[in-house]
Parts: structure tokens; C-alpha cells; sequence
């Protein structure tokens, strides 16, 4: 292939984005075109996303499943407001660390660490994208087979929701059917340090919250979020209401 045309076809994404930001003078202010970053996936499958600005205001995710035959399965556009939502962007990842990827969409930030965020996860059987998770959160990670959205709660406490993936949810996942909440909270030394923490398994128990025992040694990790000891609430052995 002939030089010129090589680097041609090498500054398209970059021709793409300048004339998206053209269509749009206000895109520059809040939303800046991204072109499609692209990763290959273990089944041979290959999953995209880029970012276009096509209205003021609107920031535009496009997520887009390319299967091992190379032809185009599945596309979602995921629109945000992008003055409201700044800091927004799109991402890939691998949660479970299985060689099949996801894509996060991060919107709004708060006072602290956490953010929205939604994640978009492949269904290798129907070939299609599905949104797998919706929450608020300042990190997301996979433990022992458990989702677990970790955020702060408050100054001196940390607030964690899992979910267990070998059980059948409604998605998205999302606070509204959770199967466990962490509650780990910090004890000051007096000098703005952290002496001890105490933590908290709770499980949902009709209206109200039970406290439960941790379900795995890899989850009771979770206690150690401020790397010091911790005193673990032990579980209610009262019978569950009728």
C-alpha cells in the first residue's frame, strides 16, 4: 500500500473527531471526540468504544461487538449530558479477569471518590450487549466470584454492595437487589490516624437488614479496607421474622 495512502487512512480518527467538534462548536467545553479503541476478546470477538459529541450538551458513548467473524453484532449509544457530567467517559476492562471484556461508562462525580458508572457486558450466546450493572461507586472488582462496588459512605466509613454471580438477578444490578452489604467504619488514634475499624455483613431480610456472617474468607477481606484490625460484627442468631 502506497505511503500517502497509509498515512491517510492513519489520520482518519483524528479527521473524524476535528470535524465531529467542527458540527458542534460547543463540544470542545464539556466533550471531547475520542475514536474507537478496540480489544480482542478470548472467544475471537472484539469489542469497541469511542465517544462523539453530536449535539451541545450531549456526550455520545458508542459501544459496538464485532464477533470472531468480524462482522458487526450488536451496537449501543449511551448518551450523557456532558455539562452535568464532565467527567464522563468510556472505558474497557475485564472484570473477572477471563479474557471477556466490558465497557464502563462513568458520569458525574460527587464531593468524594464516587461516581456514577454503568457497565456493559457481552452475552457470548445471543451475541448481544446487555447493561450488567448500574450504581454510584469509586471502584469496581470481582472477588471469589462475588461483584463488589465499593464507595464512601461518610468521613471515617466505607460502604460496600455485592452481589453473587453464580445466582440468576435481574440486571442491571443495581442497589435495588443486592445480596450483601459491607458496612466498614474507621476509630481515630487522636491524631487523625486510624487505630481500629469495626465491620459490618448485612443481608437483606424483607424490609429490614440482617446481620450475617461473611460468606467467604476472600470477602471478609473486605474488612481491611483501612489496613489496620478490625473488630467483626457478629451475626444475628435471632429467628427471622414470620
Amino acid at each position: 500500500m502506497a505511503p500517502a495512502l497509509l498515512a491517510t487512512l492513519a489520520a482518519l480518527p483524528m479527521l473524524a473527531a476535528a470535524a465531529d467538534a467542527m458540527a458542534n462548536p460547543l463540544a470542545g467545553e464539556y466533550c471531547q471526540p475520542q475514536p474507537e479503541q478496540r480489544v480482542r476478546n478470548r472467544d475471537g470477538s472484539h469489542l469497541g468504544v469511542a465517544t462523539t459529541c453530536p449535539l451541545p450538551g450531549t456526550r455520545r458513548h458508542r459501544l459496538t461487538l464485532y464477533c470472531a467473524d468480524g462482522q458487526r453484532c450488536d451496537r449501543l449509544h449511551v448518551d450523557q449530558p456532558s455539562e452535568q457530567a464532565s467527567t464522563g467517559h468510556v472505558a474497557l476492562l475485564d472484570l473477572e479477569g477471563d479474557g471477556m471484556h466490558e465497557a464502563e461508562v462513568r458520569g458525574m462525580c460527587g464531593a468524594g471518590p464516587n461516581c456514577e458508572g454503568d457497565v456493559y457486558r457481552i452475552d457470548p450466546h445471543r451475541r448481544k450487549l446487555l447493561h450488567f450493572f448500574s450504581g454510584g461507586y469509586a471502584e469496581l472488582s470481582v472477588r471469589e466470584g462475588w461483584l463488589v462496588e465499593a464507595g464512601r459512605a461518610s468521613c471515617c466509613a466505607w460502604e460496600f454492595h455485592a452481589w453473587d454471580l453464580s445466582r440468576p438477578h435481574e440486571l442491571p444490578l443495581r442497589y435495588d437487589n443486592m445480596d450483601l452489604m459491607v458496612r466498614v467504619g474507621a476509630h481515630g488514634d487522636g491524631d487523625g490516624g486510624v487505630e481500629a475499624a469495626d465491620c459490618t455483613f448485612l443481608r437483606p431480610s424483607g424490609d429490614n437488614w440482617r446481620v450475617v456472617a461473611p460468606p467467604s474468607q476472600a470477602l471478609e477481606g473486605i474488612c481491611e479496607h483501612y489496613g489496620e484490625p478490625y473488630t467483626l460484627t457478629p451475626p444475628d442468631t435471632a429467628p427471622d421474622d414470620p
